[in-house]
């Protein structure tokens, strides 16, 4: 219907002008929705967390799990500034399927237990600025507390944290390990992507500088890095784990609807932790990443690429760069 409708406004020469009204309404749409949402959702959410219990549900498409651990301690230290208890949902804007807690397949409350967990009425926001927040939480975070922070309130499964243990039982064998996370695929438009000979640059120069590294531990989303990887000459093995799923054509599969959001967090949230357990840290510009220097804020770690602008840069890649350029 859309390409009949297109055929006949481009014969009565009306095509450019119907798709200049088009973008005029939906951003307009748009723009009010935003406006209307950074007014409502701020009084919505302190009304419902009267009792005490503040219950927000990150409902979002564009949000990876990096950002929503990151998200999630935001949440943390606004509770714990103003004397709340946090519950928290992580969600996609799925349509047409029961409301799922993904939350609750990774992490687990200390602190929230049945009943204020019963008695939360959640907000559901795209992101944590809908909150109607005095001050930037984000920037209030820091490396040598928030680990601290999440552990206060929260726990990982024990069954992820139980896989974790066993990977490093039966693959590390008390070696000292280069972790190595190269994010490719939909990362481009957020950082530079790094050539293979560069990247591989960069491993042998850290190999030379670091030689009691035995074993390199790589995390990525594309499988071709890994298969150069294994190709090259490098003195030591290289090692990953068999995640459910990884891209081969270099095409982003985060995004893709057909493919559980429960595998991917999954996938991620074991190569995060396998990555904190590490005795260096070599990395390219993403919050999943980051998010393991957070879990170990003790790893030494290098970072290769930045994201294109301060705009696209939080923390805790913020403290991560300041602390490289001050060493």
């Amino acid at each position: 219907m859309k390409k009949l409708i297109g055929r006949v406004l481009a014969r009565v020469k009306l095509k450019k002008q119907a798709l200049l009204l088009y973008f005029f309404v939906t951003n307009s749409w748009t723009g009010s929705v935003n406006k209307y949402r950074k007014i409502v959702l701020p009084l919505l959410v302190r009304q419902r967390s009267k009792d005490g219990v503040y219950a927000i549900d990150l409902d979002s498409e564009w949000l990876g799990l990096g950002a929503r651990i990151i998200k999630t301690l935001e949440i943390l230290l606004y509770c714990e500034e103003n004397n709340l208890n946090p519950v928290i949902r992580y969600n996609y804007l799925e349509k047409g399927k029961e409301t799922p807690d993904y939350f609750s397949e990774l992490f687990y409350y200390k602190l929230a237990d049945k009943d204020i967990r019963e008695r939360a009425r959640f907000t559901s926001v795209r992101d944590v600025d809908e909150l109607g927040w005095r001050e930037d939480y984000n920037i209030k975070l820091k490396l040598n507390s928030a680990k601290g922070l999440f552990d206060k309130y929260l726990g990982v499964m024990p069954d992820i944290i139980e896989e974790v243990e066993r990977f490093i039982r039966d693959h590390f064998k008390s070696r000292k390990v280069l972790g190595i996370h190269y994010r490719g695929t939909d990362k481009a438009g957020e950082a530079p992507l790094l050539a293979r000979e560069k990247w591989l640059e960069q491993i042998e120069n850290v190999l030379k500088e670091n030689t009691g590294l035995e074993l390199i531990f790589i995390s990525t989303d594309d499988q071709k890095i890994i298969s150069f990887l294994q190709q090259c000459d490098l003195p030591v093995a290289v090692l990953f784990r068999q995640d459910s799923v990884r891209s081969t054509d270099g095409d982003q599969f985060h995004r893709k609807k057909h493919i559980s959001k429960s595998i991917i967090n999954r996938d991620a949230i074991v190569n995060m932790l396998l990555l904190s357990r590490c005795d260096y840290l070599l990395k390219t510009a993403s919050i999943l990443s980051d998010c393991s220097v957070v879990f170990n804020p003790t790893i030494e770690v290098k970072l290769i690429s930045k994201p294109h602008s301060e705009l696209l840069t939080w923390w805790p890649c913020t403290e991560i760069i300041k602390n490289q350029d001050n060493k």
